[in-house]
């Protein structure tokens, strides 16, 4: 057996449940509908499935350093956002889909959904709330930023029901927080947050990306333990993605940035924090890159997209699914629908299950016809003797090193599972 495979599986690691969810279309192309087809399916009675809507808003007041996202630094008046924004619930809820079955979870992301200014805010959430109806244990996000977030803005957003902050902390480091142009130091930002968990009543969970350059263990070392001592619902955990245009990408020297993504720096600060925040059972592993504490953040909005539930998508950059159709807003006239076959929505669940510590054998089985399950057995064994995964009567648990490389894991049993029964 060879000891380098074993502890260095992969030649790259890949960092996002996006390399896996856009793998499919490389070997079976959707078919193009048009904004009718769409239509016609919301007035169809609404499948017994989870539901969220994805709400995008590509603007922010301040870039962060490793951004290229589908965003654009503000630049004047959301007015006319706003209003298109509201527009969409109003349009929207007029359909089947809409007045027939209430909404599980909402997520206003971006860009930074706070840079609304109060009176723009509020018109949005009056928008959404007069016409979707949300369940009984619904879970609304809003993605914000500490400097950005008033007072005014928590109190309206508590008004319309949202009740889970995600907050792009990054880093609780000074140093690492002027790297990545985030505005306060250590001590403001813990503050600021302590502040926050007294006015809001919801829950409230950061996200912190880890690998900046000369980044050291005693760093993630101190997110982890300052996320435990300020008794937040839970962490989003990213290895830093440089992405090309960013401005981190024209600041940094290539040879920099390739010293400090090495894998082994990169798995030595993820081990760090994750064996940080789950010391002492407070937090668990809830999936890939999102630890939890016990009884608190469900997250339910991952488990929607990752376990085939709906995803109704709002705004300029937003992309979901209704069923069998996928949709992206490219431009507020624009959007793009496409319709998957069924043997690819099958696909896509089965590649969202491994986007989570513990997959289910009776959940998982039923999806794979016999061929595949003898291909994935094959696969699982290899994934065994190289300690990615442990296997029992009941379920597949990936470990330490398995959860490090959980999306390649998920990249690998999909690509076999086409290439091998085309």
């Amino acid at each position: 057996m060879n000891t380098q495979n074993i502890q260095n599986p992969f030649e790259i690691r890949y960092k996002s449940h996006h390399n896996v969810s856009a793998l499919v279309g490389k070997y079976y192309p959707s078919v193009r509908l048009k904004e009718d087809d769409f239509l016609k399916k919301l007035n169809e009675d609404p499948k017994d499935v989870p539901r969220a809507i994805y709400v995008h808003t590509p603007y922010c007041d301040k870039i962060c350093s490793f951004c290229n996202l589908n965003r654009e630094q503000l630049n004047g008046s959301l007015d006319s956002y706003s209003e298109y924004i509201s527009d969409e619930f109003k349009k929207y809820g007029q359909y089947k889909y809409f007045k027939e079955k209430p909404i599980d979870v909402i997520y206003f992301g971006g860009g930074t959904p706070t840079v609304y200014k109060e009176y723009q805010l509020e018109q949005i959430l009056k928008a959404l709330n007069e016409n979707v109806k949300l369940a009984d244990d619904y879970e609304f996000t809003f993605e914000t930023t500490l400097h950005n977030l008033t007072d005014g803005k928590l109190e309206i957003m508590q008004k319309y029901g949202v009740n889970r902050l995600s907050i792009g902390i990054q880093s609780f480091s000074t140093v690492g927080r002027k790297f990545y142009n985030r505005t306060f130091d250590r001590e403001e930002t813990i503050q600021k947050l302590l502040d926050l968990k007294r006015k809001f009543k919801g829950e409230v969970c950061v996200d912190i990306i880890y690998n900046y350059p000369e980044q050291s263990v005693e760093d993630v070392i101190m997110d982890a333990k300052t996320i435990k001592d300020l008794d937040l619902g839970s962490s989003s955990f990213y290895s830093l993605m440089v992405h090309d245009g960013s401005t981190l990408s024209k600041d940094i020297k290539d040879e920099k940035v390739k010293l400090n993504e090495s894998l082994r720096i990169e798995k030595k600060l993820h081990d760090a924090f994750v064996d940080e925040l789950t010391k002492g059972e407070e937090y668990y592993i809830l999936e890939l890159t999102k630890i939890a504490k016990k009884g608190r953040d469900k997250y339910k909005y991952i488990k929607t997209r990752s376990f085939g539930g709906d995803t109704f998508p709002i705004g300029v950059g937003a992309g979901g699914n209704i069923d069998n159709i996928t949709v992206f807003r490219m431009k507020k006239e624009i959007s793009m629908f496409v319709e998957k076959s069924e043997y690819q929505l099958r696909l896509d669940k089965i590649s969202g299950l491994f986007q989570f510590p513990v997959v289910e054998k009776n959940i998982l089985y039923p999806m794979l016809e016999k061929r595949e399950k003898e291909i994935f057995t094959s696969i699982i064994g290899e994934f065994k003797e190289k300690k990615l995964i442990n296997e029992t009567a009941d379920n597949y648990t990936l470990t330490k090193d398995g959860l490090f490389w959980g999306n390649n894991i998920s990249r690998d049993i999909l690509v076999r599972l086409i290439e091998e029964t085309l």
